[in-house]
């Protein structure tokens, strides 16, 4: 009879845990940020990810894929909380949006200008196709500042074609369509393998912060919990990037499929422009204002608070650090 019991009470607690566990699930927040692609520009992200540092926070996060308008219009829209484009987020707040950038992965252009073999220098690029996504864009920019760090022209010297995706360029630039392209890692590391040159890591050019992650001033406003939450698990993602660089390989191989050797030479570029926080420098902003007035000559001045609030990160941050 004991052993009935027994058999009948191990089996109710089997139930009422599979209950509080599925109970757990379904009462995650369910929260939805769209990406250009899945960059491993984002890595803080995809860490916070991969060890749970979201489900720490009880969210379940779902990873849309959208162009930049797209996903800027998403935003406005309600159709996501968050998208990971904050470089054209960053010019639409400053056109009056209502739109704030909270949070950056990198503090410097996560950009190589990568280049046939026989190209040995950013000078020998006079006369040459460059690759690049987008007109206006950030490979746009990272080339433009490529070739005036290295006393070229963009607009005279060299020709930049508007290309599209990180592969799409890449296939142009092996089959020798192009002769440089703006990459991306793992695409810088894979490029080398197959012997196309390094000509320039981008962040030793200029300062300018990228893979930002933006929000509405709506959400701030009333759904500030939300953020703060999503805001903790980003930063724990950034320290862990950090700190912990033979699980954050693991990490990187696991999600974009690589190699070892692949995952440690992408890791290492990744950690050349990092973030060391999550916020933004003044100068670096500034680079983004300069452009932002050029392209809209009828702006004036943009005081950095109308296009970033780092206030719930900067909560976190006292809070993580105690």
């Amino acid at each position: 009879m004991k052993i009935v019991n027994r058999h009948r009470l191990s089996l109710i607690t089997l139930a009422l845990t599979a209950f509080f566990l599925s109970a757990e699930f379904v009462s995650a927040e369910k929260i939805r940020l769209a990406l250009p692609s899945r960059s491993m520009g984002y890595l803080p992200m995809f860490v916070a990810l991969h060890r749970g540092f979201l489900k720490d926070e009880n969210l379940d996060i779902e990873l849309p894929a959208m162009l930049p308008n797209i996903a800027q219009n998403a935003l406005l829209g309600g159709e996501v909380e968050y998208n990971g484009v904050a470089d054209s987020a960053l010019r639409l707040a400053a056109k009056g949006a209502p739109l704030k950038s909270i949070f950056f992965s990198a503090r410097l252009p996560n950009y190589f200008l990568m280049a046939k073999p026989n190209i040995k220098s950013v000078a020998e690029l006079r006369g040459k196709l460059v690759a690049v996504s987008r007109f206006g864009g950030t490979t746009d920019l990272a080339a433009r500042v490529a070739l005036q760090s290295h006393g070229l022209d963009p607009q005279k010297d060299v020709v930049l074609i508007m290309i599209g995706l990180g592969n799409t360029r890449n296939a142009a630039l092996i089959a020798g369509s192009v002769d440089a392209n703006i990459a991306n890692p793992p695409d810088n590391s894979m490029l080398k393998q197959k012997g196309f040159r390094e000509l320039l890591f981008l962040g030793d050019a200029i300062e300018f912060p990228s893979n930002g992650f933006t929000t509405t001033e709506r959400r701030l406003a009333e759904n500030r919990e939300q953020v703060k939450r999503l805001m903790r698990a980003f930063y724990r993602g950034l320290l862990f990037s950090r700190d912990n660089a033979e699980e954050t390989v693991r990490i990187v191989e696991r999600e974009w499929k690589l190699d070892p050797a692949t995952a440690h030479d992408s890791y290492l570029s990744i950690m050349k422009a990092a973030s060391r926080d999550g916020a933004a420098s003044e100068a670096g902003l500034k680079v983004h204002v300069k452009l932002i007035q050029q392209a809209e000559k009828n702006l004036g001045d943009i005081p950095l608070s109308k296009i970033v609030d780092f206030r719930v990160l900067e909560e976190v941050r006292r809070e993580v650090t105690r």
